[in-house]
């Protein structure tokens, strides 16, 4: 059985945001980060399997910062500069952090993750993530973690399922992108399920 909703609904700007693994560190963005990030989120090929495109001005990369500051703010959302030995690797969020709604509580958001291409096959958004999942549930006390990737994203779909996430359906024809239609595979965990599959998985408590 899942516990009842903590009575205390966390300020996400009070909380120790700065998060560490053994090999990474975790950080939320600063508008300073734009030439940090201008590389990747500019390179048409990284968000081929994502709900974004490529940005075309460091504008619009200044503009998507102020969004991401704006989500901690607002106690909606964070996200995470993952970097390793100091070089910048990729980016992880929680997502449309939603603990209310009239009568209901819901404590959940949407785990969302890229890693940067010179960057893929060193198992670091597996690493992050795991991190950030546990920092979802013991910290911000959520009750559940969704997250979501298309179809042929390969990569992705073994992250998610490495992570212990629970299939619960596929989003046929969901979303258009590049000419065709993608199916959207579905996924969620809850803090009952967490608490258990970390006895056998590598993730520090």
């Amino acid at each position: 059985m899942s516990a009842p909703p903590r009575s205390h609904i966390p300020k996400i700007s009070e909380l120790p945001l700065e998060l560490a693994t053994e090999r990474l560190t975790l950080r939320p963005y600063t508008l300073d980060d734009v030439e940090m990030l201008w590389p990747h989120v500019s390179d048409p090929r990284l968000p081929k399997q994502m709900s974004w495109n490529a940005h075309g001005s460091k504008d619009e990369t200044r503009a998507f910062l102020e969004t991401c500051i704006k989500g901690i703010a607002d106690n909606t959302g964070i996200v995470w500069a993952i970097e390793h030995a100091g070089d910048f690797v990729g980016a992880i969020g929680l997502h449309g952090i939603k603990y209310q709604f009239a009568a209901w509580r819901l404590d959940r958001a949407e785990l969302g993750y890229w890693v940067g291409i010179p960057f893929h096959r060193n198992g670091y958004m597996t690493e992050a993530a795991a991190e950030v999942v546990r920092f979802g549930f013991d910290t911000l006390g959520l009750h559940k973690i969704t997250v979501g990737c298309l179809e042929g994203n390969v990569g992705s779909r073994k992250i998610i399922e490495r992570l212990g996430f629970r299939f619960i359906g596929q989003h046929e024809d969901d979303v258009w992108r590049d000419e065709a239609w993608h199916a959207h595979l579905r996924y969620e965990l809850l803090a009952s399920s967490y608490s258990d599959i970390t006895t056998t998985m590598p993730v520090r408590r």
